[in-house]
């Protein structure tokens, strides 16, 4: 075995030893950038689940306040507003129903908006740390 193969031997093993540590910490920031995405996807679906919540809450205490003002109504025997009450509130179970479909709806939309917009993301970043 010459000189000169057995530096050629030494370069080779030198590059592929440098390749081997830039392949380990390259996956080393995929693996920490998919944590983090993971921890990203998780923190917005609960801030969907929160603000459909939030929005059946006010929708509820919003029924909850036109309700008792109507209960108030007819307590102290004043008729007058009763039929324009009666119109927002006709079936008051299904009118319940209806508040959380849409709440539902709402929440559903929100996820797949913010899983568009992650997808969107990930397609047109250049950036690998993120």
């Amino acid at each position: 075995m010459s000189t000169l193969e057995m530096e050629q031997l030494q370069n080779e093993k030198t590059r592929l030893e440098e390749e081997s540590r830039n392949l380990d910490e390259e996956l080393k920031q995929l693996e920490s950038r998919s944590k983090i995405l993971g921890e990203k996807i998780a923190i917005q679906e609960l801030k969907n689940e929160n603000a459909a919540k939030r929005q059946t809450i006010n929708q509820l205490a919003s029924k909850i306040s036109t309700l008792e003002t109507r209960l108030e109504q007819l307590v102290t025997g004043n008729t007058q507003n009763q039929a324009a009450t009666e119109t927002n509130f006709p079936e008051t179970g299904r009118d319940e129903e209806t508040i959380r479909v849409m709440a539902l709806d709402n929440q559903e939309e929100i996820i797949e908006t913010a899983q568009a917009e992650n997808k969107e993301s990930q397609g047109t970043s250049t950036n690998p740390a993120f």
